[in-house]
């Protein structure tokens, strides 16, 4: 069972692997582009994974418990909002000024304007990730909001958005980043770990 469920990820995972690469071709996507693709994936799938968890744990809540988890959850959402929304507030205006997506101003760039540019230009890539991140959505029975691993696990994204904007960064620099754009996505966006557990699962059964 455990096999199949590994075998479906890594479809999922790959779909969305290809349908990144065809998005990128076709659209013609710039470091830019990439980038600013993996700021607005972050923000809208980590963010509906933390409503997606509060809403399953009110569901799956025994009466006792379910106006505790409301609760708890009304807080988590509040406090989310501010945190989440916040840390990615101040990375866009950073990225605003090295890689522009609103006209510059003298102030900071409007957040909202900043996520609507953002959707309409790239929610192909949002959307691709929502299909390679879909087994996170998958939550079971339990008080979900008392495990910390899935509360940061939005997070966990964050970290792996900004290495792969610091690589880009670093490769705009030397003047080599759009001729790194594929190498870059085949290594971080193709589920390697999880085609590698399945070879090793593979030659297990063979030996058995």
């Amino acid at each position: 069972m455990s096999n199949s469920i590994n075998k479906r990820e890594i479809i999922f995972d790959i779909i969305a692997f290809c349908i990144t690469i065809i998005v990128v071709i076709i659209f013609d996507w710039q470091v830019r582009d990439v980038i600013w693709s993996l700021w607005t994936s972050s923000l809208c799938v980590g963010y509906a994974f933390i409503v997606t968890l509060i809403i399953s744990s009110i569901y799956f809540a025994n009466s006792t418990e379910r106006l505790q988890n409301t609760v708890g959850g009304v807080f988590l959402l509040a406090f989310f909002t501010f945190h989440f929304g916040m840390f990615h507030f101040v990375h866009s205006v950073f990225l605003n000024g090295f890689f522009p997506l609103i006209q510059k101003s003298n102030k900071f760039p409007n957040f909202f304007v900043t996520i609507i540019t953002a959707l309409k230009s790239y929610w192909p890539f949002v959307l691709t990730t929502f299909v390679s991140r879909f087994s996170d959505f998958q939550f079971n029975k339990g008080n979900l909001l008392e495990s910390k691993d899935m509360i940061m696990k939005p997070y966990v994204n964050v970290v792996r958005m900004h290495l792969l904007i610091f690589v880009f960064a670093g490769l705009y620099a030397l003047r080599i980043a759009h001729f790194a754009i594929y190498p870059v996505l085949f290594t971080y966006f193709l589920p390697w770990k999880k085609l590698l557990q399945h070879y090793k699962y593979y030659l297990k059964q063979r030996s058995n």
